[in-house]
């Protein structure tokens, strides 16, 4: 697992996505990812190895997303669904085989509160 704080900056977005290798890691928890003007997480090479889980409510204020997670798509589908939570700070998923299954939150805490917690 990858974990990162991007600080919404452009540059850190890109360098992350040089050297994240989908060869090395299953998932990329991001804090404070960098969203384009129509608050996506965008790329060229994003599409072909990353699946990208935004909070439930993403869509309806994305300005107020402060995590995103990426799951590598090597991972079956079949395997991995996401856990709905009302946050913009919390992105979580559920992973499941022999080993039985797994939550994976990706949390970004505030350094002023600690609501989210």
């Amino acid at each position: 697992i990858w974990q990162q704080n991007l600080q919404k900056s452009s540059s850190a977005w890109e360098h992350m996505l040089q050297t994240l290798n989908p060869k090395s890691y299953d998932l990329a928890c991001i804090q404070e990812p960098y969203l384009n003007v129509v608050g996506l997480a965008n790329a060229s090479n994003l599409k072909w190895f990353w699946d990208v889980i935004y909070p439930t409510n993403h869509h309806s204020n994305p300005k107020c997303s402060q995590t995103i997670l990426l799951v590598n798509k090597k991972l079956s589908k079949n395997n991995w669904h996401i856990i709905l939570l009302d946050s913009p700070n919390i992105t979580a998923i559920e992973i499941h085989g022999d080993f039985r299954k797994v939550h994976i939150y990706n949390i970004y805490n505030a350094c002023d509160h600690s609501r989210t917690i």
